[in-house]
Order: C-alpha cells, then sequence, then structure tokens
C-alpha cells in the first residue's frame, strides 16, 4: 500500500493541474462606454472567468446606469459549429442591449456575435452600438487566453 502511494499523488497532481487549465483557460471582461465629445469614456466594466466545458454557457448581464437597458454579455464554448486545423472546440462570444429580461445575449435579433477556435485563441472581442436614452453607448466583450500577455484596454480610435 505504501509502495502505491507516491503513485497516487502523481496521478492526482496531474489530473488536477490538467483540471484548473481547463478551468482557468480564458478569461473575459464586458464593458459599457458612453461618447462624451469625442472620445469613449468607460462607465461599467466587469471581469469574469467563464465555463470551459462543451456547451455551458456563461451569462452576465450588467445595469446601464441612468436606463432601463442592462448589457447581456454571453460566452458559449462547443465542438460543433467551427472545425479548423487545430480541432473542433471553439468559443462563441454575444452581447446584447435589452430592457426585457433575457436567457443569454444569443436570445435577441440585434445583438453582436463572434466565434474563433479555441485552440489558437489570443484574443476575441465582439463590439455593439446603440443609442440608450438618446446617446451613443457602445458595449464590449472581449475574451483572452491568461497564459499571453496581454497590451492596455480600452476603444481603439
Amino acid at each position: 500500500m505504501i509502495t502505491k502511494l507516491p503513485a497516487l499523488i502523481v496521478i492526482v497532481v496531474i489530473v488536477s493541474s490538467g483540471l484548473a487549465q481547463q478551468t482557468e483557460a480564458v478569461r473575459c471582461v464586458a464593458t459599457v462606454y458612453r461618447l462624451r465629445g469625442e472620445n469613449w469614456k468607460l462607465i461599467k466594466s466587469e471581469k469574469f472567468t467563464p465555463k470551459i466545458r462543451e456547451e455551458e454557457l456563461t451569462n452576465r448581464t450588467i445595469a446601464v446606469p441612468g436606463s432601463r437597458f442592462r448589457l447581456y454579455a454571453s460566452v458559449f464554448p462547443t465542438d460543433e459549429s467551427m472545425a479548423s486545423a487545430k480541432g473542433n472546440d471553439s468559443i462563441q462570444l454575444a452581447l446584447a442591449f435589452s430592457s426585457n429580461n433575457l436567457k443569454s445575449a444569443f436570445d435577441v435579433d440585434n445583438n453582436a456575435v463572434a466565434e474563433t477556435t479555441l485552440a489558437t485563441l489570443d484574443t476575441l472581442r465582439v463590439q455593439r452600438a446603440t443609442y440608450v436614452n438618446h446617446r451613443p453607448i457602445m458595449a464590449r466583450l472581449e475574451c483572452w487566453d491568461p497564459r499571453l500577455e496581454r497590451r492596455a484596454e480600452g476603444p481603439q480610435e
């Protein structure tokens, strides 16, 4: 029994580190900007770690200050919609503004959607601009591989 203990510890460590890499393979940030003059100003931001398991939807809802609207940001990993040389796993991002309760940002017609192969993910962004209370507003959902170095965040002009 004691001779088998080191082998069991090694197996547990390998399995645990593999699971940790899968669950921490992607980080995301959902942001809301308002146009002030000629510049976009950040008014809300929320970082989160989506669940990267096959077809497990992760949603974030952000209230848009001064309105009844909410930003819905959704992340959906799948292995069925996008085949590539690196494999079938992909990640879909969706953004939508709505004053209604939604299950996800994928549920409305006026959303913005992006998809990429998960095996080659560096950074993926989807963005949606609209008017809320007659004022221009923009939302972004950006996801990245945290093992890679990132440059500064913010809207590019």
